[in-house]
């Protein structure tokens, strides 16, 4: 009785709960080490990922702080570009494509949009400068059926955002140039000013104005007197002013750096052409308005503009 009992006490009977996990001690410590190897690589890739996360995070909060200090923006601006790092612009969807049924995620169909007949003054202003003008008041009314669906810019966002979806011809561009008050342009273009929106501007007045032979159009106008005149000074304080007023804008230096290589030359060709004796003589409605346009045209004036587009 007492062998037994020493027995029992030693774990030497064959009943025992534990006796048949203590037979495989192997088994048990193997599977332990395989579950806590599972789990540190769990860890390992969670680490990885968060890390990864962190420094993507890194480089938009660092590139949004570089384009709000290259844009001059103000604090809150600022505040603004670095929170919204992480956001990405999406593609702005045409109502053509909204109305069309839904595909299902099948390939496209074989047909396509035909691209408009409309010369893009964004990319090509030598194409714009080459058009041919309209002909008596035939501009001036194309821009009055055209500009009743715009409303004045607030902002160089709502400006490029109407520019580039609506102002796709001359009289369209004109006709939305004419709404900006001209003294108001650096506060309109207080943060928003591309390159593309340069040329697509110094392209509408060149086509506007057609420098080449703005004299000879200047001297009978002058001599012909009435409507005919009063437009074409309307058309050339509306060219002085842009010009002028343009280099006031804060992204004014990088816009003209990246600019397309034929900017410079057509402000310079619009410049030269509003040198033409008899411009600053065309009526202009009111004293104010032709004092303000001999100002525009004066030599040291048009000197100083043209220094700013060299």
């Amino acid at each position: 009785r007492a062998v037994g009992h020493l027995g029992w006490a030693a774990g030497a009977r064959p009943d025992t709960p534990g006796t048949e996990l203590d037979a495989q001690p192997g088994r048990s410590m193997a599977s332990h080490a395989a579950g806590s190897d599972e789990s540190r690589i769990r860890e390992l890739h969670t680490g990885m990922a968060e890390a990864l996360d962190a420094d993507r995070r890194k480089v938009e909060i660092n590139d949004a702080k570089m384009r709000a200090v290259a844009q001059r923006v103000d604090y809150d601006q600022f505040c603004h570009m670095v929170a919204g790092a992480h956001l990405k612009p999406v593609k702005p969807l045409d109502k053509d494509a909204a109305s069309r049924d839904f595909s299902y995620f099948v390939m496209p169909g074989t047909t396509a949009l035909a691209p408009p007949p409309t010369v893009d003054p964004l990319s090509a202003p030598a194409a714009l400068r080459s058009a041919p003008a309209s002909p008596g008041g035939g501009g001036r009314a194309a821009e009055a059926s055209t500009s009743a669906g715009f409303k004045v810019p607030k902002s160089g966002l709502e400006f490029h955002k109407v520019w580039r979806r609506q102002c796709k011809t001359q009289p369209a561009r004109a006709a939305y140039m004419r709404l900006v008050d001209t003294q108001l342009i650096p506060t309109v273009f207080q943060s928003e000013f591309e390159p593309d929106v340069l040329d697509g501007i110094v392209a509408a007045l060149a086509a506007l104005l057609q420098p080449a032979g703005l004299a000879e159009r200047a001297a009978k106008a002058a001599e012909a007197g009435g409507a005919e005149a009063e437009e074409l000074g309307e058309d050339v304080h509306l060219a002085a002013s842009w010009l002028q007023m343009l280099p006031e804008v804060n992204k004014y230096e990088l816009a003209l750096e990246f600019c397309a290589d034929g900017t410079r030359e057509a402000a310079g060709e619009i410049i030269a052409s509003l040198r033409s004796k008899g411009l600053a003589k065309l009526p202009r409605g009111s004293e104010w308005l032709q004092q303000e346009l001999r100002e525009l045209l004066s030599g040291r004036a048009l000197d100083e503009t043209a220094a700013k587009y060299v």
